[in-house]
């Protein structure tokens, strides 16, 4: 845990990223007693931020599991709200779906500008990803890098994001999560990326897998 960082919000960004802890589970990441964290837990759950359920075991006494309610989520950056969702309807009911699609791909378009002044395609896969991960982070996405390795040893970079502010608005229209995609092809100079978990779809994150593009291997 962070030396800046409360355990209160220590606790919670946990439970952003890890969708359910039990007690036994948030106390493996934090320096603190179980008792201090099931502290913590009845004050968060006091207010709102949280709440349980209990799963019996096979055998032993049963566990209870914490989550974030909405109020909880609400906590974390979100650019969007109701007012923007209600505009694009309106928009949508006027001109039409093309114009939705226009204005993300707009979006999509000037983003990449962005992105492009900071990720270098001379790079290696790891660290243009990195990089990324960086960018994403300042945009309020929660996101993660990291490495796996299949069982022949070869590694894959992956990145993740726990927090999506614009995922009411993609609960409702598929282009923001395509326009993304494309974006992130773009920006990283590979079509090897594949979405693997979403938020919009009710996922924990919205996780990518992503390698390295035959054409930038040539030109490398």
């Amino acid at each position: 845990m962070a030396k800046d960082q409360s355990t209160r919000e220590a606790i919670l960004e946990l439970l952003k990223k890890k969708k359910e802890l039990s007690v036994s589970g948030l106390k493996e990441y934090l320096d603190i007693t179980e008792m201090a964290v099931r502290k913590h837990l009845v004050k968060l759950e006091g207010e709102g931020y949280i709440t349980s359920r209990t799963v019996r075991q096979p055998m032993g006494r049963p566990v209870i599991f914490y989550r974030l309610t909405d109020a909880g989520h609400g906590l974390f950056p979100n650019n969007y709200d109701q007012l923007v969702i209600e505009m694009l309807q309106d928009i949508q009911e006027t001109i039409g779906n093309d114009a939705i699609d226009e204005l993300f791909q707009k979006r999509e378009a000037r983003m990449l500008r962005k992105y492009k002044r900071h990720i270098y395609d001379e790079d290696s896969l790891r660290e243009r990803v990195k990089q990324l991960v960086d960018i994403q982070k300042d945009n309020g996405y929660m996101a993660e890098f990291t490495e796996e390795s299949d069982l022949s040893g070869e590694s894959t970079v992956t990145f993740e994001q726990f927090n999506c502010p614009i995922a009411a608005i993609s609960s409702r229209y598929d282009t923001p999560c395509q326009c993304e995609l494309e974006l992130f092809k773009e920006a990283l100079n590979t079509d090897h990326i594949e979405r693997v978990t979403c938020i919009a779809k009710g996922e924990k994150s919205c996780k990518y897998v992503i390698k390295e593009s035959q054409s930038h291997n040539q030109t490398t």
